[in-house]
């Protein structure tokens, strides 16, 4: 038991049980500057264009995952005890099966 708690511990932050915790880590960053490049190119593309000019049909951005807090506040402000309950439920059935 003590050997998992030891690896558990020291899994790199890339593995799939440190992503199943915190959902942002899913993303190296490597994948977040990819992506800030990506979203300020199509940025400046727009920008020359007619559109841009205009300030219309403005580009979707690429969003990183949320963090755990992000998603618990979302979840806490749409669901109800019962819902919250079954949501946990649902949780301990997926990591029981792993």
């Amino acid at each position: 038991m003590l050997h998992a708690a030891d690896l558990a511990a020291n899994l790199p932050t890339e593995s799939r049980c440190m992503c199943m915790l915190e959902p942002a880590l899913e993303w190296s960053k490597q994948d977040h500057l990819l992506a800030a490049i990506a979203n300020r190119l199509s940025i400046l593309v727009w920008m020359q264009s007619k559109d841009g000019s205009k300030g219309r049909n403005k580009p979707k951005m690429i969003e990183p995952p949320k963090q755990r807090q992000q998603i618990r506040a979302q979840k806490e402000e749409q669901l109800s005890a019962d819902d919250y309950k079954t949501q946990l439920q649902k949780a301990r059935a997926a990591i029981n099966k792993s």
